[in-house]
């Protein structure tokens, strides 16, 4: 594995470096290339590889420089060591998209009701891909019958799906040969699809071959023959999607097979097959949520094309310049795909120099990719109030090549899951995405770069960069009781709209909340008797300390609150005055209550408006009463006026939690 390391870092470092070349390398034929962070391939490129190591490349014995994308040996042998080592080199080209089929040793339920799958092998699967970087989005496979399909969901839970596939329509060209089947498939893929996304995975897809876009009907049922062109036959792939629910059921177009099967005409018009499959993407915009990226001979084009007649992205004769003009914006998901035929051959088949040659061809120029998986979101009771204690995270990470500007996010539903109403049963509590407090732009991955062996005085190695991220924290509050809400979080960035919309399910529970209660108003109530405080006559030339005392009460409904004093006066402030002349001894003040009983005496403040804190309060009380003491020196030698000696004071009542 050492060997492979090296070899797969020194692949990164020369993938980055030569990267406007990798543009440059791009045909005229993929116009402008497909966004890299929503760039993958399907696992099938690997089949025969997966099942007997066929296309392997083993690099040479030091120090012969290694071929590319070759393996040290000695080379994997089993499904599993081989899979690891087609991730591992994936991570060297820096795809992060990969989705799955029914490989050699899969974990995943078959299509035996009731099989729920290998646990342990879906969760290993699972972090193998975490591993390298690796995400499974999508998955072809015969999920029928209905009756497995929860064990389908609860599976592509486990790996990180967000979209359960077929590869082709069910049942195959049962699902299609007649028109009854056209319709009951529209049906079950209906059924399906509801399900999937109700439980919070995301619609039910289905693949193409040849014959969805070759066996075709008019729109009241009768069957066309092959070799018409007649425009008022449509095929069965539109018929499907005429037929189904846009929230529930999404497609995946095989570029190469759909333009085979729709190639009419003697001889076959591929002009004609790229343009209707153009046209299909405008018609049905973002239920096109992938793509199988695969190229055919221009000559080889017809209805019944096969393996052999693929080739390399931009080898063959498809122009995808217009399908990828009509798909941005819309669509999610871009995998390279070439099905194995025999290593070598008239087109020098290898799934590692094809995968490797074919990303370089499609690589657009560098744009963000936004990425978040839909959260899985706890049942709550109807009533519930958004609050953060249960918000469930929604990380948003920058999949792409460029960095990612969040503007804006919000809640949205479409009118047939209820619209506003049903918005509303989400809330975004917080994020960190834009506005204050935000982590700024997302900036994208960077794989590591080693050293260059070949220059002795420079070293270019530099550390991995993770995808910058931020978090959007969503609660659940529905209205409703038994009912299930479908709505999305809605992006604005700079990033493609296609890749802007992440699905929010939940259902509610059927018990509803209620709140009864009222109202306390902040308070803070000090009560003061009318008559002052007086400590009666004071004795000339005899030394004494006078005191008095008054009743009050405190009420107060803040969380806190702090009784003081202060003597506003600027007149010898802090000292009982009578007319010019005034006590020597500064005035001390106290407050006691049932908490307090020693409270020790406290000068007044003789700084004019300067509080003097007396009783503090912890919480809330009600009509506490509370003595306000004072206390004022004579001395002996102290001259005394004859008159009345005063001063008005100021009690206040504050806090800092109200």
């Amino acid at each position: 594995m050492a060997g492979l390391r090296k070899v797969s870092v020194a692949a990164v470092g020369a993938l980055l470096a030569c990267a406007p070349a990798a543009h440059a390398q791009r045909p005229a034929s993929v116009g402008p290339g497909t966004p890299w962070g929503a760039t993958g391939i399907q696992l099938y490129d690997f089949n025969g590889y997966l099942t007997n190591g066929a296309g392997e490349i083993t690099c040479p014995a030091p120090p012969a420089t290694p071929t590319p994308n070759c393996v040290a040996p000695p080379a994997p042998t089993t499904n599993a060591t081989r899979l690891e080592r087609v991730l591992s080199w994936l991570q060297t080209k820096d795809i992060r998209n990969v989705e799955l089929y029914s490989y050699p040793g899969n974990p995943f339920p078959t299509a035996t009701a009731g099989s729920t799958g290998n646990l342990a092998g879906l969760q290993a699967l699972r972090a193998l891909g975490d591993k390298y970087g690796i995400r499974f989005p999508g998955r072809h496979g015969n999920f029928l019958p209905e009756s497995n399909w929860d064990n389908q969901i609860a599976a592509s839970r486990i790996v990180g799906q967000t979209h359960l596939g077929e590869s082709g329509l069910p049942n195959n060209t049962n699902g299609y040969n007649t028109w009854d089947r056209l319709l009951a498939t529209a049906q079950q893929l209906n059924r399906l699809g509801k399900r999937s996304v109700e439980a919070g995975l995301g619609p039910a897809y289905f693949h193409n071959h040849n014959d969805e876009f070759s066996r075709r009907y008019t729109e009241a049922g009768a069957s066309c023959p092959t070799t018409s062109s007649d425009p008022n036959c449509k095929s069965s792939w539109e018929l499907i999607m005429d037929r189904t629910d846009p929230r529930w059921v999404v497609a995946q177009i095989d570029i190469g097979w759909a333009v085979c099967g729709s190639a009419f005409g003697t001889p076959p018009n591929a002009a004609a097959g790229m343009a209707y499959v153009t046209a299909m993407i405008n018609k049905f915009t973002n239920r096109i949520v992938s793509y199988h990226f695969k190229d055919v001979d221009l000559a080889s084009i017809r209805l019944a094309c096969g393996d052999a007649d693929q080739r390399e992205i931009g080898k063959g004769g498809i122009d995808f310049a217009p399908m990828l003009a009509a798909a941005k914006n819309r669509s999610k998901y871009y995998y390279m795909e070439r099905d194995p035929v025999a290593i070598g051959g008239p087109t020098n088949f290898n799934p590692f120099t094809n995968t490797d040659n074919a990303l370089k061809a499609m690589r657009a120029d560098p744009a963000p990719t936004l990425y978040a998986y839909p959260p899985v979101i706890p049942s709550q009771p109807a009533g519930t109030i958004a609050s953060a204690a249960n918000a469930v995270p929604v990380v948003v990470t920058n999949d792409g090549d460029a960095p990612l500007t969040i503007t804006n996010i919000t809640v949205a539903a479409d009118a047939l899951d209820g619209g506003t109403t049903t918005a509303a049963d989400f809330a975004i509590v917080s994020q960190n995405c834009f506005g204050p407090g935000n982590v700024g732009p997302l900036a994208p991955r960077q794989p590591a770069v080693a050293d260059d062996p070949a220059t002795a005085d420079v070293n270019e190695a530099k550390p991995a960069v993770p995808s910058g991220t931020c978090t959007v924290n969503v609660v659940f509050k529905p209205t409703r009781t038994n009912y299930t809400s479908v709505a999305r979080l809605q992006f604005t960035s700079n990033s493609d709209d296609g890749v802007e919309r992440i699905l929010l399910a939940a259902k509610s529970t059927g018990d509803a909340l209620t709140t009864v209660g009222g109202d306390v108003p902040t308070m803070l109530a000090l009560s003061l008797p009318t008559q002052p405080g007086s400590f009666g006559t004071f004795a000339p030339t005899v030394a004494k300390s006078y005191e008095t005392a008054v009743a009050a009460t405190v009420t107060s409904t803040a969380g806190n609150a702090a009784l003081s004093v202060t003597d506003a006066s600027a007149t010898v402030t802090g000292h009982l005055v009578n007319g010019a002349f005034s006590l020597p001894s500064v005035l001390n003040v106290r407050a006691i209550n049932a908490s307090n009983l020693t409270q020790a005496y406290a000068p007044l403040s003789e700084t004019a408006g300067a509080p003097t804190n007396l009783l503090t309060y912890a919480g809330p009380v009600n009509g506490d009463p509370v003595t306000l003491g004072f206390r004022q020196a004579i001395a002996a030698t102290d001259v005394l006026r004859s008159g009345t000696y005063g001063k008005t004071l100021t009690f206040t009542l504050t806090t800092t939690a109200p």
